[in-house]
């Protein structure tokens, strides 16, 4: 068990969710001068590709949320590590990649570095803290948090995620010399959100407990509600192997609502922003069909709170950062599903043989 938290819970999933206010605080704050010192190398690159795989590819597509809003006009582009090695794009030296990896060693992520290398871009790793073994010839690295002890990663994605929009507030400075988020944002009001977000334990506990009842769990968001959905929809396959699904909002009302059944159940990430007027009339499209859902918001959704099963509002914030406000109690949520479940969310299920075995013939290293 890592230290952190004084807990009775046996996991260490558990242990970091709860940990994630301190360890991002010490992030913003102990390496700001370290991120500035990157966005001020790589503010004027032609083109900022973010490569990650997993976990990391959604902290991809919640960063270029955050470079569109904050990053001062930069062109980013997320792209799956995989694609990213096998297909391209072609690259310059003007471009820069930057690869987001809580261990900095799957492979690849580790062949992107190389492809990177090999044009001539300049190269970003955001990794672990204390990683024995990083690639070779990085030009910047961006540590963020201390490594997990579970394979079911929560601090080192709200880590990623609080360094990376960091970072692009940093690259907006340096382009347009103006600051688009306070520092005293980043270093106090952040850490509180997520500690506000791990306040909803009983909650968590009581939906958990209602939707393993449930033949499938879905998630929908828009914007970057959408990537909560997906990311929190991983966190309870890779937890409690429980049939979970997070999908966009429009993309649900493109054929994927056509799957639903009124034994499933929905959750609903709806907190103010552009995308949420169609959130709202999605909600009104699951009623007709009978499907229970709950809401998490941040008090601006009560045009669908009445007739939800449950509710949740966690503290408004400036709509990139509701990637964090919103994920941090939907992470309890995946735990208490494990536990319901009687899984064990740290492992990966590597304690299963057969599982074990398959990881020997396709390994992720």
């Amino acid at each position: 068990m890592v230290e952190g938290k004084p807990t009775e819970h046996p996991y260490n999933m558990y242990r970091h969710v709860m940990d994630q206010a301190e360890a991002v605080r010490h992030a913003v704050t102990e390496y700001r001068a370290h991120i500035d010192q990157v966005a001020s190398a790589i503010s004027g690159s032609s083109r900022l590709f973010l490569v990650g795989i997993g976990t990391s590819y959604h902290a991809t597509q919640v960063i270029d949320h955050a470079m569109r809003e904050y990053g001062g006009g930069i062109q980013a582009y997320p792209v799956h590590s995989f694609d990213f090695t096998l297909y391209g794009p072609e690259l310059t030296a003007n471009d820069c990649v930057i690869i987001i990896s809580h261990k900095g060693t799957k492979s690849y992520s580790v062949q992107a570095l190389d492809r990177a290398r090999d044009a001539g871009a300049t190269t970003v790793l955001v990794t672990g803290i204390g990683l024995e073994g990083k690639p070779d010839q990085v030009d910047h690295v961006i540590e963020t948090v201390e490594l997990e002890q579970s394979a079911t990663y929560t601090i080192s994605y709200t880590g990623a995620l609080s360094a990376m929009i960091l970072l692009a507030e940093r690259i907006g400075y340096h382009r347009t010399n103006q600051s688009a988020v306070e520092q005293i944002f980043f270093e106090q009001e952040l850490p509180a959100v997520i500690e506000a977000g791990t306040q909803f334990d009983d909650e968590m506990k009581a939906w958990a407990n209602d939707a393993i009842k449930a033949r499938r769990i879905w998630l929908t968001g828009g914007g970057p509600g959408s990537i909560i959905a997906q990311e929190v929809a991983l966190k309870i396959k890779e937890a409690s192997y429980l049939q979970a699904e997070g999908i966009h909002v429009e993309q649900f009302l493109h054929g994927a609502l056509q799957n639903v059944e009124p034994e499933d159940t929905f959750i609903v990430i709806a907190p103010e922003g552009a995308a949420q007027s169609r959130v709202f009339e999605f909600v009104e499209a699951i009623k007709e069909i009978g499907i229970p859902y709950r809401v998490v918001s941040d008090g601006t959704a009560g045009q669908i709170v009445n007739g939800a099963a449950g509710s949740i509002d966690v503290p408004s914030v400036p709509e990139p950062f509701a990637s964090i406000s919103c994920l941090v109690p939907l992470q309890l949520f995946a735990y208490y599903l494990a536990l319901a479940a009687g899984t064990h969310p740290d492992t990966f299920r590597l304690d299963d043989p057969r599982f074990a075995r398959a990881f020997q013939k396709a390994s992720l290293y």
